[in-house]
């Protein structure tokens, strides 16, 4: 049992000195693991750790100094939050007048957000199954996830996946954990200014809270947290440029061409390269988002029709929204794997043969980027001849991965399951 101490006038479960001993092995094996990796893809696999990413991101930053401002002067993809690890790694760099210290440093601050990405799987699965082992599994199979990890050490987006897992272990602990109970709607608010997708959260959340009080008084409360977040972080860049900062926050991306590893362009080659059909890559598209708003409005209605208040139901209805969108868009970053992969750990972490199968999904994305980027496949195309052998690896790596992915995601949401306890809560 955990120890009790007095905060506010009640008893509040202090976390022991057990989970405190497992959450310090985890922490070392996330960055031993983190070590073993660079290891493996630069000495054993000859393949190279990208910094592209992490150079764009200080490049930009210090055209500020040329008065060319990101939002204002031009269009700049990341949200305005991408510029605090970038500001707390230049300080170093401008020390040491070296661009490598800049890197090196960024690294870092990711690698650190994503031990509290470890931390907060590690609390959550405590916390929804009842069970120490099952959470440090969970944890476990977070940091071993190869090219989860990979990502980790080299993109921003270990830190808006981290800021969405810390809002949500304190959301499901509440005051368990620090002594008042939190809105949950923080994280998902401030997260969308440091990458849109924890945003996707917050409807859940606010269907989630109004079991217990109301819709109306949810969607209040969101909105207060909403408006002064705004006011501060989007309003003064819109005012100066409205076009650049709206697709900014509203990426649609439409107006960029297919990337090849995406479910549409896949499909496409099959449909049009292998089986023959006359069917062009624009019908795909609309075949694709047809499905996903499909998708979206099933699962929203889902969520409004369910009245418990259960955090694993919840995991699962944000596991499903992020996966709509990562896998519906016509634009892929490889290192989307960092926004979903948290969910799936903990919700497969009862299971060997789940976790066998996630595995096998890691591996094969640790494939698609770095190993075969560039002699497989570019954002732009397959590198290899139409019908070559090559060409059929291309198409047969990103079938595969595709596949084990949805079947993944399928037993880690158990859509039966679930269907069953909805509308037995209603």
């Amino acid at each position: 049992m955990a120890k009790k101490k007095q905060v506010h006038g009640y008893e509040e479960p202090e976390l022991t000195s057990g989970m405190k001993q497992h959450i310090k092995y985890l922490l070392g094996l996330s960055i031993a693991t983190k070590v073993l990796i660079v290891f493996l893809t630069i000495f054993v696999l000859r393949s190279g750790m990208d910094m592209y990413t992490i150079n764009y991101y200080y490049e930009h930053f210090i055209s500020i100094f040329s008065g060319s401002y990101p939002y204002i002067s031009y269009y700049y993809e990341y949200p305005i939050l991408v510029f605090v690890p970038v500001i707390i790694a230049y300080i170093p760099s401008v020390i040491f007048n070296s661009i490598i210290v800049f890197l090196f440093t960024f690294s870092v601050l990711m690698i650190l957000c994503d031990c509290i990405t470890t931390s907060c799987i590690y609390l959550i699965s405590r916390k929804i199954w009842n069970d120490s082992k099952v959470a440090f599994i969970a944890a476990c199979i977070y940091i071993t996830a190869i090219s989860t990890a990979y990502f980790a050490m080299i993109d921003y987006g270990a830190l808006p996946a981290c800021i969405l897992m810390l809002g949500l272990t304190t959301f499901v602990y509440g005051k368990d954990i620090i002594g008042s109970k939190l809105d949950g709607y923080t994280a998902p608010i401030i997260g969308y200014f440091a990458k849109v997708f924890p945003i996707l959260a917050l409807p859940f959340i606010v269907l989630y809270k109004s079991r217990s009080t109301s819709l109306k008084q949810e969607m209040l409360s969101a909105i207060k947290i909403i408006i002064p977040v705004s006011l501060v972080l989007f309003v003064p860049l819109f005012i100066f440029n409205p076009s650049s900062v709206f697709k900014t926050y509203f990426p649609a991306r439409m107006d960029i061409g297919y990337f090849p590893n995406t479910i549409i362009w896949t499909l496409t080659v099959w449909l049009r390269d292998v089986f023959k059909f006359e069917v062009t890559i624009e019908n795909v598209l609309v075949f694709v988002y047809i499905c996903m708003f499909v998708s979206i409005i099933t699962l929203m209605y889902s969520a409004f029709k369910y009245k418990g208040q259960d955090p694993k139901i919840l995991l699962k209805f944000i596991l499903c929204a992020i996966m709509i969108i990562v896998l519906s868009f016509k634009v892929r970053s490889p290192s989307y794997i960092l926004w979903f992969t948290p969910f799936i750990c903990i919700l497969i972490a009862d299971n060997i043969y789940k976790i066998g199968l996630f595995y096998i999904f890691q591996i094969l994305a640790y494939i698609e980027f770095p190993l075969t980027f560039w002699s497989l496949w570019t954002n732009i195309e397959y590198t290899n001849p139409i019908y070559s052998t090559n060409w059929y690896m291309a198409l047969l790596l990103f079938t595969f991965e595709f596949s084990i992915l949805l079947i993944v995601v399928w037993l880690a949401v158990e859509p039966v399951k679930l269907y069953k306890q909805i509308f037995n809560s209603s």
